[in-house]
């Protein structure tokens, strides 16, 4: 029989409402208003829908995560990033001191060595499977959840987002990458399992559907089923994937009537020296193509570009964010590039030239921590500042809007003008309640509240 221990898994807590991230704050020098915070876990939903008897806590504030643990608990397990270290062992002396028998860590986090001793286990990886057994129990596959996100004004919710996983892991070997660490196998998630929340999301109104897969199209046969399954529910749809991937795969996912909105694109760089070095397969002219390609279709794009190699200067790298400024991107994240524990860019970095930062509050890819041969810190945020000021001007918010509307007239007609319109609506009233975190219940289709 399983053990009935009590499990709580949380994540870091924040210290107040302005330290919950937001992706377009991060971005751009200007109030741009619009948010995209991250207030849910999606992996902490993942165990919680699979393994139900276990409680979770997401984004809690310190006084929230404290009334929690007097409730008494014997596993307190941690998911958390590298830039959450100190928050996370916080908390973990605190459980500690109030009687937790067990700390267990997950979560890219836990691939940094110097904290792992604070943790009685440690789980790498998508570890359902492995969490499970620990508890004397068994899963037979994986089931996905249901994870809306909103977006749009701090007080006005512009849409709801159904967020989608269809594969975990990653094959590639980018060199700055922790993912070939973490999971470097790819799982799929069950087909039947991603058709119950596409037509969950459909049935309760939530028409766009975000895929956040390390890269959406690694496995071919797949990634079809899934296009076609979004073709039936009549979704709107974003994903994240690789240029060399889009050669493949544009025409069959943007043949008129699927509604692909847009793509998350990893640029990466516009020196052709770095990608290279990077062991990125895609040419910088080709990705300039691709982008033409994707404007002319009307799909959004949302770039992901590093600065800050160690072959870069401030003058190549001015020069090569001007070929991103030219590009038009609806969105760019601009990162400067971060060593992370258990790759091969920290290791070459180290060697060379020397990690100097300790507060792995930095570690956030906004900042300089290692002595980089020719750029400062405060030159590096310089030059960050002026890459934000390069490639999301303001006027960047309209291309946007034009391109949802568009892509809203390209799934459902003219007739989805009005469609957006009450879902604007539904967004602020009716779905509300779906602050609070929803599971499957089963193989049902119903839901119940965690």
């Amino acid at each position: 029989m399983p053990t009935e221990k009590r499990v709580l898994f949380t994540t870091s807590y924040i210290r107040d409402k302005n330290d919950i991230y937001n992706w377009m704050q991060t971005n751009v020098t200007w109030n741009s208003k619009l948010h995209a915070d991250r207030t849910i876990s999606p992996g902490l939903r993942f165990i919680k829908q699979n393994i139900p008897q276990i409680e979770i806590l997401e984004y809690p504030t310190w006084e929230q995560y404290m009334s929690k643990l007097k409730e008494g608990w014997d596993i307190v397990g941690f998911s958390f990033y590298l830039n959450e270290v100190a928050e996370v062992i916080k908390m973990i002396e605190t459980a500690r001191k109030n009687g937790v028998n067990e700390i267990w860590g997950g979560n890219y986090g836990i691939l940094t060595k110097e904290v792992q001793p604070y943790f009685d286990r440690i789980f790498t990886g998508y570890a359902e499977h492995e969490i499970a057994r620990a508890l004397d129990y068994e899963i037979k596959e994986i089931f996905h959840p249901p994870l809306i996100v909103p977006a749009g004004l701090p007080n006005l919710h512009i849409n709801w987002m159904g967020v989608l996983f269809t594969t975990r892991g990653c094959a590639y070997s980018c060199r700055f990458c922790q993912s070939p660490s973490f999971a470097n196998k790819v799982t799929k998630v069950p087909i039947e399992s991603i058709e119950r929340v596409l037509a969950y999301y459909r049935k309760i109104g939530v028409g766009g559907v975000v895929i956040l897969d390390e890269f959406f199209g690694m496995n071919t046969k797949h990634a079809g089923q899934v296009v076609e399954l979004i073709k039936k529910y009549r979704h709107f749809w974003w994903t994240m994937t690789r240029a060399d991937l889009i050669y493949k795969k544009l025409d069959s996912w943007d043949d008129g009537h699927l509604g692909l909105g847009g793509l998350g694109l990893g640029l990466e760089s516009f020196n052709q020296a770095v990608l290279e070095k990077i062991n990125k397969k895609a040419e910088a002219e080709e990705v300039i193509e691709i982008v033409k390609d994707l404007h002319s279709r009307g799909i959004g794009i949302i770039g992901y570009y590093m600065i800050g190699f160690d072959i870069e200067t401030p003058e190549s790298i001015k020069r090569d964010l001007e070929k991103v400024r030219e590009l038009k991107l609806d969105a760019t994240q601009i990162c400067i590039i971060t060593p992370l524990p258990e790759t091969p860019l920290w290791d070459e970095i180290e060697h060379k030239y020397g990690i100097f930062e300790k507060d792995y509050r930095k570690y956030n890819a906004k900042h300089l921590v290692w002595n980089h041969p020719t750029i400062s810190p405060e030159e590096m945020q310089k030059l960050l500042h002026y890459g934000f000021d390069m490639a999301n001007p303001r006027r960047s918010v309209f291309r946007r809007l034009d391109k949802i509307i568009l892509g809203t007239v390209k799934t459902y007609g003219y007739s989805g003008i009005t469609s957006l319109i009450k879902n604007l609506y539904r967004s602020n009233v009716v779905y509300r309640n779906l602050k609070q975190p929803v599971l499957f219940d089963g193989h049902k289709t119903d839901i119940q509240r965690i």
